[in-house]
């Protein structure tokens, strides 16, 4: 089914991503990335969208430095009136751990028309204790 045909009461887009962290060729593949996002959430602006995934962004959730990917991310939801979720709603902030190292790195993202359909949205720290470094 094709949203264009549903009201927009009736469906929410749901987008899930990963944006690349290393090699030559990362920030040129998250442009790309980004720029389909960007055509994606303009094309169903009148329905509710939410974006999530691994962004590999540092946003200063965490005191860490605001990285490449994070400035990509600050700009596209400053550029399409996307919230953050983790910053405004999250309950709990690491989204990944190493060793040595906590870090917030996997974001959800929603626009205006989704916020009445989001309340609340929990980052589970590792509490469901689930075989994962996210």
């Amino acid at each position: 089914m094709r949203c264009e045909k549903v009201q927009a009461n009736k469906c929410i887009i749901l987008v899930v991503c990963y944006m690349t962290t290393i090699g030559p060729l990362a920030q040129e593949e998250n442009v790309k990335k980004y720029t389909t996002l960007e055509r994606v959430v303009q094309e169903f602006s009148r329905f509710p969208v939410i974006v999530m995934g691994d962004m590999n962004s540092h946003v200063d959730i965490l005191e860490e430095k605001v990285n490449e990917n994070g400035h990509k991310l600050i700009d596209f939801c400053e550029g399409n009136a996307f919230e953050n979720l983790n910053v405004t709603l999250g309950n709990g902030f690491y989204t990944w751990e190493s060793k040595e190292w906590k870090a917030a790195i996997d974001y959800v993202l929603q626009n205006h028309e989704a916020r009445q359909h989001v309340r609340e949205m929990y980052v589970d720290e590792n509490e469901l204790d689930i075989d994962t470094d996210h």
